[in-house]
């Protein structure tokens, strides 16, 4: 059987490097791609990026600000989009609060913050996760070579896009994760948008902060895999 071909696009201060461990831990029923996110300053410009090099057909995943970019991705393409998924993400615009606080880290990443102000944010973990130092060294490994040029780039991306959420109007099989303790997107954001998402699946991962693909991969693999499973067989 020809597997199922799953996008993974990575969140704010992630390389497609916050996949590894869940494309280990997919089956062989599915053919993960996890393109890394290159400085560019619009959700629509990144899509296209994105769709450059995507399969004709695809299953769609974004985590955090790749839930944006997905988005944007099904917006520019929805014929090539067979399902999507939020992860710990949504479809709306930011508010004004949220541009204000972009708007600030931008300001302090420009003089050279960037770095120690990304890794020792303790905010996307899980409160266990902190007495993990092989994860807070993948994490800061993970920051590092982001840098904070594509920070800037996508932070103003983040700003700049539009409300979506109209097109999760239940035409592509919608899948919104969330976990237990994310203290980015709120986990009750997520289930109140899955409420008014025709078909869409919630799915909870215990034990996960906002990082639920360093956290918790082999429980988000799971995830997404029976999500797809069930949407091929329908």
């Amino acid at each position: 059987m020809t597997p199922a071909e799953l996008v993974l696009l990575p969140g704010l201060n992630n390389t497609a490097a916050v996949f590894d461990d869940v494309k280990a831990a997919l089956p062989d029923t599915l053919r993960a791609h996890c393109p890394d996110l290159p400085a560019l300053d619009t959700v629509e410009d990144l899509a296209d990026h994105v769709l450059r090099d995507a399969p004709p057909r695809f299953w769609l995943g974004g985590f955090s600000f790749g839930g944006y970019v997905a988005m944007a991705v099904l917006d520019r393409a929805p014929e090539r989009i067979q399902g999507i998924a939020l992860i710990c993400s949504g479809p709306a615009a930011d508010t004004p609060v949220q541009a204000a606080k972009r708007r600030e880290a931008i300001a302090g990443a420009r003089q050279g913050s960037y770095l120690e102000t990304a890794a020792a944010s303790t905010a996307p973990f899980h409160p266990d996760s902190l007495a993990r130092p092989d994860l807070l060294a993948r994490r800061r490994a993970i920051v590092q070579a982001y840098g904070a040029q594509r920070y800037i780039a996508h932070c103003l991306a983040c700003i700049a896009r539009p409300d979506r959420t109209g097109l999760l109007d239940g035409r592509h099989p919608t899948l919104l994760v969330t976990t237990t303790h994310d203290r980015v997107v709120a986990p009750e954001n997520l289930a109140r948008l899955a409420a008014d998402v025709p078909g869409s699946r919630l799915e909870i991962v215990a034990d996960a902060g906002h990082l639920v693909p360093l956290e918790q991969p082999r429980a988000l693999a799971g995830v997404l895999a029976r999500w797809i499973a069930h949407g091929d067989a329908s």
